[in-house]
C-alpha cells in the first residue's frame, strides 16, 4: 500500500523460515534495522545478509516492487519508511528537529547503504521492543533514529559524493555533451555517450543534471529547439529539411516539439517574420 508523503511509519517484521513480504514503494526511503539477530534478504540468485545490530539504507525513486526476508531463527526486523516528498518538505521548513545534511543522496535514481547501528540507534530499538504499545515513546524513538543515522559526525564523510570534486569526471561530463550535440541528425543514445566518455551510465546521467541542471533527454530537446528557431530565422532551409537536420524522422513530431516550446507552429514563425 502506498504510503503518505506525510507520514513516517514505523513497522515491525517478524522474520521467520518461509519468506516475510515487505512491498516497498517507489520514492519511498526504508531503514531496515535489525536487533539482535541478522536476516537474509534474498534478491534473484544471490541473498543479501544483514547482520545483527546494523542498518541498511534502501531509496529507489522510481520503481516499486516486493522485497522478502529471510532467517533461520525467528528475528524482529525494524522498518522505518518515509517518502521522498516528507524529506524534501523537512528540508524546506528548516526544522531543527531533523537536520539530513546528507539529503543530496536521494537525487539519485537508486541510494542503498550499509553500516552498523550506533549505539543510540541500537538503545531505541530496545526500548521500542520493550514499550511497543506506548505509542507517544515510538513516536519519539522513530525521529531520534533518523536523527541520529542522517546527522551522526562519523556519517558524514560517507554520504559524500565525491563525483564532480573530480575535475577528470566533469571533464568528461562536459565532453558528453559536446558529443551529444555534435550531430544532431543522429545524436548518441545515453549508452554511446557513457561509452564515449567512459563513464557509467549512472554518473554521467547525475553529474549531467548537476551541471546543466537538465536531464540528457531534456538538454537535447531544449538544444534542437534552440537550434530550430535559429535556421528557421535564416530562411536557408524548409521547415522539413531543418527537422531532418535535427534528428526528427516525422516532420509532424518536429512541429509539436516546437510549438510546444514556442507557442506557434514553426511555419507560423516563419511567416511572421515578414
Amino acid at each position: 500500500m502506498p504510503i503518505s508523503n506525510q507520514s513516517i511509519d514505523l513497522n515491525i517484521l517478524n522474520v521467520s523460515s518461509s519468506p516475510t513480504a515487505f512491498q516497498f514503494t517507489n520514492g519511498s526511503i526504508c531503514l531496515f534495522i535489525t536487533d539482535k539477530k541478522g536476516v537474509e534478504m534474498p534478491m534473484g540468485q544471490r541473498s543479501i545478509p544483514l547482520p545483527p545490530h546494523s542498518v541498511y539504507l534502501f531509496y529507489d525513486q522510481n520503481r516499486s516492487f516486493d522485497l522478502s526476508f529471510v532467517t533461520e531463527q525467528s528475528a524482529n526486523l525494524y522498518v522505518i519508511r518515509l517518502s521522498i516528498d516528507t524529506l524534501h518538505g523537512i528540508i524546506a521548513h528548516g526544522t531543527d528537529e531533523l537536520n539530513f545534511s546528507q539529503a543530496a543522496i536521494f537525487e539519485k535514481e537508486q541510494y542503498h547503504h550499509f553500516q552498523p547501528a550506533t549505539t543510540d540507534i541500537r538503545r531505541c530499538i530496545h526500548e521500542i521492543a520493550e514499550n511497543f504499545d506506548n505509542l507517544l515513546l515510538r513516536e519519539a524513538k522513530k525521529y531520534a533514529i533518523l536523527d541520529d543515522y542522517f546527522n551522526n559526525s562519523n556519517r558524514k564523510m560517507a554520504y559524500q559524493c565525491p563525483f564532480l570534486n573530480q575535475k577528470e569526471n566533469v571533464t568528461k561530463v562536459r565532453d558528453a555533451k559536446e558529443f551529444l550535440i555534435k550531430d544532431l541528425h543522429n545524436a548518441p543514445t545515453i549508452k554511446e555517450l557513457a561509452k564515449e566518455v567512459a563513464l557509467n551510465e549512472h554518473n554521467l546521467k547525475t553529474g549531467f543534471k548537476e551541471i546543466y541542471g537538465k536531464t540528457i533527454h531534456s538538454y537535447l530537446k531544449d538544444y534542437k529547439m534552440s537550434k530550430a528557431h535559429e535556421l528557421i530565422m535564416k530562411r536557408e532551409f524548409q521547415i522539413a529539411e531543418i527537422a531532418d537536420q535535427l534528428g526528427y524522422t516525422n516532420v509532424s513530431h518536429f512541429i509539436d516539439a516546437f510549438k510546444k516550446k514556442y507557442g506557434v507552429t514553426p511555419k507560423k514563425f516563419e511567416m511572421s517574420l515578414g
